[in-house]
């Protein structure tokens, strides 16, 4: 009986003990913990170069001391995911992400560009603020392009004027400073700096038009014949829809009075057979 009752004690001491240890060791992980004050926070799993959209397989969370963390580093993987590198600004792999050193794709300086599909190209155009309809005109609507021009026959100044392409895509509005017009909703990025007191001048000056490869050269050679006049048009256009165009005696004139190269030549044979 003596020999039973002293093993109970032994096995309680120990157990004692043992939970004793384990108190101990919780309260030291415990402040340990509350001491460093661990903190979530987001890294590049590999190198991201300049001008790249981030996505989901190049980051990667971790866990360490917010003493460690700096203020700018976003912590939250919504708010870079879509996001894009800056130009002349790359990250390294396994390095914090900076608010400043990424933008939306809308705030890219050529977010234009990014936009095109495949087979289409950028294409240019001056405008003023009658041809621009008083900043009416904004990114992700459709227009029609129209050609103008005055020509001489036997001694007579005559207007030529039709339409080009239907549908076409604005994929950016430029002022004169090549800074975007409208932000993604549409509305002025200047209305902030003009609430505030600063003069900004927010006028159109540039747009700059998604077209299919196969327009290009039409466009391009009508622009150095006549001017290019974007006409907006009271009826609605789907998101996708495709740039169409029609011959007419304006495309045959621009066409007549060019010099065709050997492609544009052997394409318009093969397309008469």
């Amino acid at each position: 009986m003596r020999k039973k009752s002293v093993w109970k004690k032994r096995i309680l001491s120990l157990v004692t003990v043992l939970a004793l240890i384990a108190a101990i060791l919780a309260y030291t992980n415990f402040t340990i913990k509350a001491e460093i004050n661990e903190q979530q926070v987001i890294v590049t799993k590999t190198d991201i170069p300049p001008r790249t959209e981030i996505t989901e397989d190049m980051l990667e969370t971790i866990i360490v001391p917010i003493q460690g963390v700096p203020n700018d580093a976003i912590k939250e993987k919504e708010d870079i995911l879509g996001k894009w590198t800056v130009a002349g600004y790359g990250i390294p792999s396994h390095s914090f992400v900076y608010s400043n050193k990424i933008v939306e794709k809308s705030e890219m300086p050529d977010s234009g560009i990014l936009e095109l599909n495949e087979n289409e190209v950028a294409f240019s155009l001056l405008v003023d603020l009658e041809t621009s309809l008083g900043n009416s005109i904004i990114p992700n609507s459709n227009v029609d392009l129209y050609f103008r021009s005055l020509i001489d026959e036997d001694n007579v100044s005559k207007a030529i004027f039709g339409k080009l392409a239907s549908q076409v895509r604005v994929v950016a509005v430029k002022d004169a400073s090549a800074s975007n017009v409208f932000d993604p909703e549409g509305y002025q990025q200047g209305q902030e700096q003009k609430e505030s007191g600063k003069d900004q001048n927010n006028l159109a000056k540039i747009y700059i038009f998604a077209i299919p490869e196969e327009l290009n050269g039409l466009v391009n050679k009508a622009k150095l014949l006549g001017d290019i006049v974007p006409i907006a048009t009271g009826k609605s256009y789907e998101l996708d829809a495709e740039v169409t165009n029609e011959e007419n005696e304006v495309i045959d004139f621009i066409n007549k009075t060019s010099i065709n190269n050997k492609e544009e030549q052997k394409e318009k044979e093969e397309g008469e057979k």
